[in-house]
């Protein structure tokens, strides 16, 4: 079996430059965590995650400490309780977030797979950690992406590709006039 067959097809696009508050809203309002992300053309960019949002959010002295280690054989976890964070602070920095290009936050350095890369191998990269595996066709244009949930939708029953890219397009231009009512 091939990733095309199991792949879920990318209903809307986030581009790169696109601000932020774009995947923040996409992100809370699909309750999803990792995303991908083109340029305009359709080139497969990055992926988006919760993790490197939320890097935002902590404050700079902390987000350079990084998230513990191991000392002496131990894991070590730093508490950051004696900080006290307000809700004012936090959303200070989200608004800042806000504001800024998506591609600047990218993780760029992601493994991909093509239409017709066996599913095996994709379970392989989610099963290393990577939990969205891109699929991108010889041009590297983002035609679909492969998860643990995509496969467990595909395997269970067969979904209409048609029904799913006017969605795609559906979505997008509510997404656009959305976009121009706030301005």
């Amino acid at each position: 079996m091939d990733c095309k067959t199991l792949m879920a097809p990318i209903k809307v696009s986030l581009y790169t430059d696109e601000l932020a508050s774009s995947v923040i809203a996409f992100m809370v309002e699909k309750h999803m965590g990792l995303v991908p992300v083109t340029e305009r053309d359709g080139t497969f960019a990055g992926l988006i995650s919760g993790d490197i949002l939320m890097a935002f959010l902590l404050p700079k002295s902390l987000s350079s400490m990084g998230s513990g280690g191991i000392l002496g054989g131990f894991k070590v976890h730093k508490s950051a309780s004696y900080l006290n964070e307000s809700a004012t602070e936090m959303q200070e920095r989200l608004e800042a977030l806000r504001d800024r290009p998506i591609g600047e936050m990218l993780d760029r350095k992601v493994k991909v797979a093509h239409p017709d890369t066996p599913v095996i191998d994709a379970l392989m990269m989610i099963k290393d950690k990577q939990y969205v595996v891109p699929v991108v066709d010889d041009d590297k244009k983002l035609v679909g992406a492969i998860s643990f949930f995509s496969v467990l939708y595909g395997l269970s029953e067969e979904y209409d590709r048609e029904t799913a890219e006017k969605q795609k397009r559906d979505e997008r231009a509510l997404r656009e006039n959305n976009k121009g009512d706030k301005q």
